[in-house]
């Protein structure tokens, strides 16, 4: 994978710790824990794991950070943009308003339609980055040596 298309995970790599772990307020609200640090976790290494797989290169890896960058920005995407797009239930108005009420809001909201906070969206964008590289290094390893540069 050529250092630009690599740089993408990084990006996301370096980001995904600092902005679940790092209190970073009003960027993000993590004073308290985040409530979902097994999970982070299990992210950071196999986010790292990723971008070191696509450093070395071979066929298999791309593919891999395909389908999981994938299912990640699916995941993000019915997280969080249906319930801002569609309406949030109850129970997530109660979660987005202890955990990202006070954080950095990009987009209008109201009581129902609850935005992505700014950290999400610039965590969104950085996966949307890497899938597409990941796509590339894959569609590129298919293709051969020769369109892989």
């Amino acid at each position: 994978m050529t250092a630009n298309r690599w740089a993408a995970v990084a990006a996301l790599v370096a980001y995904l710790p600092r902005v679940e772990w790092v209190d970073l307020y009003p960027w993000n609200d993590v004073r308290h824990g985040n409530g979902q640090e097994s999970l982070d976790l299990v992210l950071a290494l196999v986010t790292l794991a990723l971008a070191a797989g696509l450093w070395v290169g071979g066929r298999v890896v791309p593919l891999m950070a395909l389908m999981l960058l994938g299912a990640w920005a699916w995941l993000q995407a019915i997280s969080w943009w249906n319930r801002y797009l569609q309406g949030a239930s109850p129970g997530w108005r109660r979660v987005y308003a202890h955990w990202f009420a006070g954080t950095i809001q990009a987009l209008p909201g109201d009581a129902t339609h609850l935005p992505p906070d700014a950290s999400h969206l610039v965590l969104q964008i950085l996966i949307l980055v890497a899938l597409g590289a990941s796509l590339w290094a894959t569609l590129s390893r298919i293709r051969g040596p020769a369109s892989a540069a």
